[in-house]
């Protein structure tokens, strides 16, 4: 048997419930009216049983808190030399303090004014920070500070890690705190105490190089592949030892922390296209390179294409700007030369041609090797031209201008760990004819190893303090 609820009546603008029961009005039949309360009732009665059973508020970390700092990650750091959107921004852009902590050890690292979930650091940069023990230091013998570095590569199979091989690149021990006896003096106290704890400073400067090699160190990675998998992971620990019948109890805590490095091509090396720049500030706009009758100004490396089936009186030349070194996402320019005794076939074989820039990544784990080639960008060819020299009555020269620009801004990298993991970009000229000329034009393939750079030599010549900090493009990428 069912009650259906009795509606109350709308009485006007002078009933001071009218807005509660003209909203009664529009329940549905059959749906009961909420409860209701006395005005009587006690406002101070607890409303959940649990209520005499919460803590007494404290405002020190107790052992087993743990701090929660942060900053929005919407707010973005303007470029060196680019003027901020809005005073707003700069107001919301706080410095960041990354803490870690675990039982009653705390490590902070220090403030950085860049807006990132994990501490990120640059080429040769200093790390600042400090170890916190929030207790006695009667039992300690010894607090550590470790910095390491590891590349780890593992072969998959199925979905399941099935064997790995790993890599010291970076370690680095630094002792914060030692005790020479079993009884701390109260010197020691006096001299680490703080509002919460003991504190330990500590600063270490990141080297440039692999422990043990002069090869630049790499950048923080990660990768992961059908049946291959690669990381470079860099952390920093803290490692508390006690003495006595506690030693084997080591706490310790650690973070992980991005290294990005930005790099340059070499100091001496300046390109100026025709439109005056060396980056192209208005990507639909693309900067062709000087013709060849003017390459007489710079060092540019050619080329000589060869083809399966070689054909007699048939060149083709591919020609790149000294040094192969370039900065991500700016053009690259290079030009395509063909020489031949027919007049039509020059023309023919440019409008097949097309060049790419790959990135190549090489893992090596347990005696197997993984490739991989991803296209980042395609080059835009301008029209084919007659260069003045060269042109005789006997053979017929057209050169082809264009440019080619990919992969993320400052955020590719070449690198390597001699026998782990590879990064390195090559830019690949390929001319396949369709099949309708398949018979008359030969195909041409090459391939040019180049190196890409996060900034260009013009950055760290006009903007001060460009290469400081990390480059935070390659985190895209991670």
């Amino acid at each position: 048997m069912s009650i259906s609820p009795i509606r109350p009546s709308y009485t006007g603008a002078t009933d001071p419930d009218s807005d509660l029961e003209a909203l009664y009005a529009t329940l549905p039949l059959g749906m009961p009216l909420p409860p209701a309360y006395s005005s009587s009732e006690s406002s101070s009665a607890p409303t959940s049983p649990m209520v005499d059973d919460t803590p007494e508020y404290s405002c020190q970390l107790l052992p087993d808190e743990v701090f929660l700092d942060g900053t929005p990650l919407s707010v973005s750091r303007p470029r060196p030399g680019e003027p901020s959107s809005s005073s707003s921004s700069l107001a919301s852009r706080r410095p960041m303090q990354f803490n870690t902590c675990h039982n009653n050890l705390r490590l902070s690292l220090s403030s950085r004014s860049h807006q990132t979930q994990t501490p990120a650091y640059g080429r040769n940069e200093l790390i600042e920070g400090f170890a916190e023990v929030l207790g006695s230091l009667k039992h300690i013998e010894r607090i550590d500070l470790i910095v390491e570095g590891m590349v780890t590569t593992t072969v998959i199979d199925r979905g399941y890690p099935v064997s790995s091989d790993s890599r010291c690149i970076l370690s680095h021990r630094q002792t914060l705190y030692y005790s020479v006896s079993a009884t701390v003096s109260p010197e020691q106290e006096r001299g680490t105490v703080a509002s919460k704890g003991r504190l330990f400073p500590f600063s270490y400067r990141i080297p440039t190089t692999i422990d043990g090699s002069t090869a630049p160190l790499p950048p923080s990675f990660y990768r992961m592949y059908a049946t291959m998998e690669g990381s470079v992971r860099y952390v920093m620990r803290i490692e508390v030892h006690k003495r006595g019948m506690l030693r084997r109890n080591e706490n310790r805590v650690e973070t992980v922390f991005l290294y990005l490095p930005k790099t340059t091509p070499p100091s001496w090396y300046h390109y100026t296209s025709a439109a005056g720049s060396s980056s192209n500030p208005n990507p639909d706009v693309k900067i062709p390179i000087e013709p060849a009758s003017d390459r007489s100004q710079k060092e540019w490396k050619t080329m000589i294409l060869a083809s399966g089936t070689p054909i007699p009186d048939l060149g083709v030349e591919f020609s790149l700007l000294k040094p192969l070194v370039y900065q991500a996402r700016s053009p690259i320019p290079f030009s395509l030369t063909v020489s031949s005794t027919s007049p039509v076939l020059p023309d023919l074989i440019l409008s097949c041609a097309q060049v790419t820039l790959l990135r190549c990544t090489t893992i090596h784990a347990s005696g197997q090797t993984y490739k991989h080639e991803e296209v980042i960008g395609t080059a835009d060819f301008g029209k084919p031209e007659s260069p003045a020299e060269g042109q005789s009555q006997s053979k017929i020269v057209r050169v082809s201008n264009g440019c080619i620009e990919g992969g993320k801004e400052q955020g590719e990298i070449a690198w390597s760990v001699d026998g782990m993991v590879d990064i390195n970009y090559a830019l690949r000229v390929d001319i396949k004819p369709t099949l309708a000329l398949n018979a008359a034009i030969p195909n041409f393939h090459h391939r040019e190893a180049i190196e890409l750079t996060t900034h260009s030599a013009e950055d760290a010549d006009n903007w001060d303090g460009v290469l400081d900090g990390p480059a935070l493009g390659i985190i895209g990428r991670l």
